[in-house]
C-alpha cells in the first residue's frame, strides 16, 4: 500500500511539473535533489516542499499562484532562505523569488522601486552613488533580500534613527492568492456604492481597505490596549495606526495604509513583486564607543540610561559573545578586555562630524561619571574604525555559526521584545529561567528598542533536546509576556513562534485570523505562520545523521562517517555563501548565477539528505546531483569564507564520486582529469600540437573531438624540458649538503608549458644558498581528477606522490610548490583520499614557493637583487594560494622589485578555475565570472596581470 501511495505521489508531482512548465517561463523544480535545497533555511526546522518554481516576471509569479488556487496548494514565498524561524519553509509550493526577481527598477529623489530579490547591500550601494541609504540594517544584509525584509519587518541596529521596513512601504506590486496582480496603495475607506464602476485593480484596494477598517473598529479595544502596553515591535500584521484617522476638521474618510500591512507578514496575505520604498540622506558623520562592563546588569542599566543621549544604535553584547569574538578575531581580541563580562555598542549619527564626536564625548563622561561600573571605553572616529566596531555587531550571526562540536548555541528562541524600561527586570527573570533548566545562553540585544536575541547551547541531535528546548523557550516567552513585552520583532513569527503567539494572545491572533481572511480566503499563501494551520504538516527538526550511524555508500573518502556527518551537520544554512559582493570571495558561482544550487551550502543540504534517507538519488537519476556538484569548480573560497568552517570542496568531492561510481565520467571531464597526460602527449608531438594550437580549424575539431573550448588561449607546449634541465645541473639527485635544502614539486604548468616558471625559482633559491631537489619520480598533484570526482585515478597519483616527498622529507628536505592547487591537492585532499602515517609529516613539511621565499625575506637571506621594473602590474591572489600561504607573501615580493607599481585586486575570480574554464560547456560561463578581472588586466596602464 505504501509503495503504490508513494508511486502516485510520484506521479502526481511529474503532472504538476508538466502543468507548470507549460505557464511558466522560470524554473521548475520537482526532483528529490532539487527539492531538498529548499527543505531547511537558517533555522533548525525542515520541511521537504512538493516542488520549486523561480519565477522570471510577475506573469510567473500569477501564472503561478493561479495553477496553485485551481488545485488547492499552498505556496510559501523565499528570499535567500536565511530565516531563523523557518517561516520560508512548507509543504507546498516554494516560490524563490531570489533568482531572477533582482532588478532595480526606479530611483526617484526619495523612494526607490525595487523587485523582492534585490539584497540589502545592493540596494544600499546603489543608493550610495546618489548619497541615499535605505536604513534597516540586517546583521547579514550582504545575502538578505528586500522580499524577505518585508516578509519580515526587519529593523536592525539603527531602529532608533530609521525605524522598520514599515516606516519605509509607499507602495506595492502584489500579486493575491488567486493570481490577480494589483498595486497596494494607502487606500481611503469607500462604501460599496462608491466604488461601483471601479477598475478592478482599485475596487480590490477598497474592498480591502474597507474590510480592514471593518476588523480594526471591531476589535479597537484590543488594539488599544496592546498599544498602551508598549508593544511596539512585534510580530503578526502590524494593525497599529494602519488606519490614519482624518483630521477632526476634515470630511475626509479614514486611509488604510495597506501595503504598510505587507511588513511582517511573512508572505500570508500576498506575494509581493515590486515594492516602493522611502530613502534618506546619508549620515555625513558617525562615531561610535565600545563600552565595557563587569556586568551583564549594569550594562542593562547603562543603555537605559544612554538614551536619554539619542544613540542612533545601542547594541547590546554578553560576556559569551565577547570571549567568541575575542577568539574569532585578532582584532577583536586586542579591542575587548578579557576581563568583560558585557558590552555595548554605542553610535551617534548626523549630518556632522564633530557634533557626533561631541555626543560620543558626553556619553564616556557619563559613563565615567556614573555607578554603572564601566570599566573600559573605546572609541571610533574615522571610517576604517568605525567599521571594525560594527563588525561586533553585524558578524553576531557569523560568529555563533563559527562554533563547532554537537553542543552550540542554536537558532530556536530567536527575537523576542520587551519595552526597553523592563531590560534590567527581564534579565533576572532570564537567568532564572536558565538556571530552573540547567541551561546556558548566549544573549545579544538591540537594547535601544528592547529587541533581545537569545540562543541556548544544545545538542539537537540528543534524545529528548527538543522537548527540553521547547519548555526553555515556553518558560522565556511567558517571562517576556509577563513584562508587556511579545515576540518575532525583526525575525517574523515563522514556525517556531506562532503557537506561542496563539498561546499567549488570543485576541490578537483573532484578529490576524479576519485580515489573513481577507486578503487570502483560501489560506494557501504560505500557511501555519502568524496564523496556525490545522492541516499544515509538522515541521520536523534538521533530519542530522545520527552521531555514530552505519557507515554509509557515500563516504568514498577516508573519513569516518561520524566526521562526515559532523562536517555536515555544522553548516547551519546561514546563507552567508551568497553574498553576490563584498569582502568575502565566496561563491565565484553563485556570484555568476545566484541560484540556490550554485550557493556551497546547497551541497551542504544535498549531502545531508542523501545521508538521512530524505534525498533517494535513484528516484530522478543521479543526474539532479550531477548538475548539482558540477556548479562548485573547487576553488576552496567557501571554505576560506565560512564563518563555521564546513568543508564544502571535501562535500563536493564525495557527490561528484558518488556519480562517477554510479555513472562513471563523461568525455570531456575524463580527459581533464588527465590533462598532464595530454599535456605530455602535445609535448611530444610539437610543433605540431603548437601549430595546431593558433589553428583554428584544428581548434574547431578539437572542441568537437575532445571538448575543449576553441575560443580558450591554450599555453604552448614545451616537452619535458625542465627535467632535462635539472637533470644536466645534477638537481634530479638527493644532495647531502648543509643548510637549507627544498624539493620543488612541480605540476602540469611548469612541467609541461612554461619551464621558465620553475627554472627561474631554481636560480632564486640557488641564489640565496638554498639547496634544489627534483625529483624526477614526482607526478602530478591529481588537482583535475579530484575537481573531476575521479577518485580512483586521484588516490593513484596521491600514492605516488606522497612515497616521493615522504623520501625527501625524511631526507630533511622541505617540500616547495609553484602551482596554489597542488598545495591545496597535498594538505587538504591527499588525506581525504589515502591514509597514511607519513601524511602529516609531509603536510607540516609543504607550502607555495612564494611562501617559503617570503620565509627566506623575512629571516635576511633571500638574496633581493632585483633590478629595476618600472611597470605597472595587477595581481589578484590566487583562490588556493588563499588556503594555503601567507597572505602577503607574493605580494610582499613582488614589491621588493624596485620601480614595480604593484595593483593589487583583493576581489573576483579569473573565471578558470582549473580545468573548468578549458570545458567547451562551461566556456562562457567562465568568461562572466571573469568579466571585471580581465576588464582590469586589459586597461591601458597595466603591463601585465
Amino acid at each position: 500500500m505504501m509503495e503504490a501511495d508513494a508511486r502516485r505521489l510520484e506521479l502526481d508531482r511529474t503532472r504538476m511539473a508538466e502543468d507548470l512548465r507549460g505557464v511558466v517561463a522560470g524554473d521548475v523544480i520537482f526532483d528529490d535533489a532539487g527539492r531538498s535545497l529548499y527543505a531547511t533555511d537558517a533555522s533548525l526546522f525542515q520541511l521537504m516542499p512538493l516542488g520549486v518554481v523561480r519565477p522570471r516576471s510577475v506573469d510567473d509569479v500569477a501564472a503561478t499562484l493561479e495553477w496553485a488556487a485551481r488545485n488547492g496548494v499552498p505556496v510559501h514565498p523565499r528570499g535567500a532562505g536565511t530565516g531563523l524561524a523557518g517561516d520560508a519553509l512548507g509543504a507546498g509550493i516554494i516560490l524563490d523569488c531570489s533568482r531572477y526577481l533582482r532588478r532595480i527598477i526606479s530611483t526617484a529623489d526619495e523612494t526607490v522601486c525595487v523587485q523582492p530579490g534585490v539584497t540589502c547591500r545592493q540596494l544600499e550601494a546603489h543608493l550610495a552613488a546618489v548619497d541615499r541609504c535605505f536604513g534597516p540594517d540586517p546583521s547579514n544584509a550582504a545575502v538578505t533580500t528586500i522580499g524577505g525584509m518585508v516578509g519580515r519587518n526587519t529593523s536592525g541596529s539603527r531602529f532608533p534613527l530609521y525605524g522598520a521596513v514599515r516606516d519605509r512601504i509607499v507602495a506595492a506590486e502584489v500579486v493575491f492568492s488567486d493570481g490577480t496582480v494589483a498595486e497596494l496603495l494607502p487606500t481611503a475607506v469607500a462604501t460599496r456604492g462608491e466604488t461601483d464602476g471601479l477598475p478592478a485593480d482599485a475596487a480590490r484596494r477598497a474592498t480591502l481597505a474597507r474590510g480592514v477598517a471593518a476588523v480594526c473598529e471591531t476589535a479597537r479595544d484590543e488594539l488599544s490596549a496592546w498599544a498602551k502596553s508598549g508593544r511596539l515591535v512585534h510580530g503578526g500584521y502590524r494593525l497599529d495606526g494602519v488606519v490614519r484617522p482624518p483630521d477632526p476638521t476634515s470630511t475626509a474618510p479614514p486611509v488604510v495604509n495597506l501595503p504598510g500591512l505587507l511588513a511582517g507578514s511573512s508572505g500570508t496575505l500576498a506575494v509581493v513583486t515590486a515594492v516602493t520604498l522611502t530613502t534618506s540622506p546619508s549620515m555625513a558623520g558617525s562615531a561610535v564607543g565600545l563600552f565595557f562592563f563587569d556586568s551583564l546588569e549594569r550594562a542593562a542599566a547603562a543603555a537605559l540610561r544612554l538614551q536619554g543621549a539619542s544613540p542612533t544604535a545601542c547594541d547590546l553584547f554578553d560576556k559569551r559573545h565577547l570571549a567568541l569574538s575575542r577568539s574569532a578575531s585578532a582584532a577583536f581580541e586586542r579591542l575587548i578586555p578579557a576581563v568583560a563580562e558585557a558590552g555595548l555598542l554605542v553610535e551617534f549619527a548626523g549630518d556632522d562630524q564633530a557634533s557626533c564626536q561631541q555626543q560620543l564625548d558626553d556619553a564616556v563622561d557619563l559613563m565615567r561619571r556614573s555607578r554603572f561600573h564601566c570599566i573600559d571605553v573605546r572609541r571610533a572616529e574615522v571610517a576604517a574604525d568605525v567599521e571594525l566596531f560594527w563588525q561586533l555587531s553585524r558578524t553576531v550571526v557569523s560568529t555563533l555559526h563559527g562554533v563547532r562540536g554537537t553542543v552550540r548555541p542554536v537558532q530556536f528562541m530567536e527575537d523576542v521584545v520587551i519595552p526597553p524600561a523592563q531590560l534590567p527586570a527581564f534579565l533576572v527573570r532570564y537567568q532564572e529561567v536558565l538556571k530552573r533548566h540547567a541551561a546556558t545562553a548566549l544573549l545579544y540585544a538591540h537594547a535601544g528598542h528592547g529587541q533581545l536575541h537569545v540562543r541556548p547551547f544544545a545538542d539537537p541531535r540528543r534524545d529528548g533536546e527538543r522537548k527540553r528546548l521547547e519548555a526553555l523557550a515556553a518558560d522565556l516567552v511567558a517571562a517576556v509576556v509577563r513584562l508587556d513585552g511579545t515576540l518575532g520583532g525583526e525575525q517574523g513569527l515563522g514556525l517556531s513562534r506562532t503557537g506561542f503567539f496563539a498561546q499567549h494572545f488570543p485576541a490578537q491572533l483573532e484578529v490576524c485570523r479576519e485580515i489573513k481572511r481577507l486578503f487570502d480566503p483560501a489560506g494557501l499563501l504560505n500557511p501555519g505562520k502568524i496564523v496556525p494551520a490545522a492541516d499544515e504538516p509538522q515541521p520536523a527538526w534538521r533530519q542530522l545523521p545520527a552521531a555514530t550511524p552505519e557507515p554509509v555508500a557515500l563516504s568514498q573518502l577516508t573519513w569516518l562517517p561520524e566526521t562526515l556527518n559532523a562536517e555536515v551537520d555544522a553548516c547551519n544554512g546561514c546563507g552567508a555563501c551568497r553574498a553576490d559582493a563584498g569582502p568575502v570571495r565566496m561563491c565565484p558561482r553563485f556570484r555568476e548565477s545566484p541560484g540556490e544550487e550554485w550557493s556551497p551550502r546547497a551541497k551542504a543540504n544535498l549531502v545531508a539528505g542523501m545521508l538521512n534517507g530524505s534525498v533517494d538519488p535513484q528516484a530522478d537519476g543521479m543526474e539532479a546531483v550531477r548538475a548539482i556538484a558540477d556548479t562548485c569548480f573547487n576553488c576552496h573560497q567557501c571554505r576560506n569564507d565560512c564563518a563555521a568552517g564546513v568543508d564544502i570542496p571535501a562535500l563536493v568531492t564525495e557527490l561528484k564520486a558518488a556519480v562517477v561510481a554510479a555513472e562513471g565520467l563523461r568525455w570531456t571531464p575524463w580527459l581533464l582529469a588527465r590533462v598532464d597526460q595530454l599535456s605530455a602527449l602535445g609535448g611530444r608531438l610539437r610543433p605540431l600540437s603548437n601549430w595546431a594550437l593558433t589553428n583554428p580549424q584544428a581548434r574547431w575539431l578539437l572542441e568537437q573531438l575532445l571538448g575543449i573550448a576553441q575560443g580558450r588561449r591554450l599555453p604552448k607546449f614545451s616537452g619535458n624540458t625542465f627535467l632535462r634541465w635539472a637533470a644536466r645541473r645534477g638537481l634530479t639527485r638527493p644532495s647531502k649538503r648543509a643548510g637549507r635544502r627544498v624539493l620543488v614539486f612541480l605540476d602540469t604548468f611548469a612541467r609541461r608549458h612554461d619551464p621558465l616558471v620553475a627554472r627561474s625559482l631554481v636560480s632564486l633559491l640557488e641564489h640565496s644558498g638554498v639547496g634544489v631537489y627534483v625529483d624526477p619520480r614526482q607526478v602530478a598533484s591529481g588537482i583535475a581528477a579530484i575537481s573531476a570526482g575521479d577518485l580512483d585515478l586521484a588516490r593513484r597519483l596521491a600514492r605516488r606522490n606522497l612515497r616521493v616527498l615522504t623520501d625527501a622529507v625524511r631526507l630533511g628536505y622541505e617540500i616547495i610548490a609553484t602551482e596554489p592547487a597542488a598545495v591545496t591537492a597535498i594538505q587538504h585532499d591527499y588525506p581525504l583520499l589515502i591514509d597514511d602515517e607519513e601524511l602529516p609529516r609531509v603536510i607540516a613539511a609543504t607550502r607555495h614557493a612564494t611562501d617559503y621565499l617570503w620565509e627566506l625575506q623575512q629571516e635576511g637571506r633571500l638574496l633581493n637583487d632585483f633590478e629595476p621594473l618600472p611597470r605597472r602590474l595587477l595581481y589578484h591572489q590566487p583562490c588556493h594560494l588563499r588556503q594555503s600561504a601567507t597572505v602577503s607573501a607574493t605580494a610582499g615580493l613582488l614589491r621588493l622589485i624596485p620601480e614595480l607599481n604593484l595593483d593589487q585586486r583583493p576581489t573576483g575570480c579569473s573565471g578558470m578555475a582549473g580545468t573548468f574554464g578549458l570545458d567547451h560547456e562551461h566556456y562562457r560561463t567562465s568568461l562572466r565570472i571573469g568579466r571585471t578581472l580581465m576588464t582590469a588586466v586589459r586597461e591601458p596602464a597595466v603591463a601585465a596581470g
